[in-house]
């Protein structure tokens, strides 16, 4: 048996099959009767409460040149500073690096060892979960056996 596909929110342009932006499709859905829009219309926009300003002034201080795209977000301050006027102004934490602030050079059961900005090495413990048959004192053990071994391999590599 053959069901036959009814496309009720047909996506893109009505002259070209494009694609919508995804904000576009998540306001359609939420806008739609469908139980889980509703739900979720009742639930994310509880505390929420819109409020339009007409003919206002608003000036956006980002860190790039140009203007926004189509649903790009930034996250800053808004400010209103007069009747008719707004100042965004975009938050200045800087844009994640592509490496780790303190990267681990072993990772281990008991024990990581680190490596500092200034290329210092730095253990550090794992937490573990005490047990009747895990105590504190097999952690001090097991921890000083995986920091010899992990001294070894330091002094190998120089």
């Amino acid at each position: 048996m053959k069901k036959d596909f009814i496309l009720r929110r047909p996506s893109g342009s009505k002259k070209t099959n494009e694609p919508k932006v995804m904000s576009e499709v998540l306001k359609e859905y939420l806008q739609s009767d469908d139980a889980l829009a509703v739900a979720l219309r009742d639930h994310l926009f509880k505390d929420i409460h819109p409020d339009t300003f007409l003919g206002i002034n608003l000036k956006l201080m980002t860190r790039q040149p140009g203007r926004m795209e189509v649903s790009e977000m930034f996250g800053g301050v808004l400010t209103r500073d007069d009747e008719d006027h707004f100042t965004f102004i975009q938050d200045l934490i800087e844009q994640k690096t592509d490496y780790a602030r303190n990267p681990h050079v072993y990772s281990g059961k008991h024990i990581n060892v680190i490596r500092k900005k200034d290329g210092d090495l730095c253990p550090t413990f794992n937490r573990p979960r005490y047990t009747k048959k895990f105590t504190f004192q097999d952690l001090c053990r097991e921890a000083a056996k995986e920091l010899l071994l992990v001294a070894g391999l330091v002094e190998k590599m120089r």
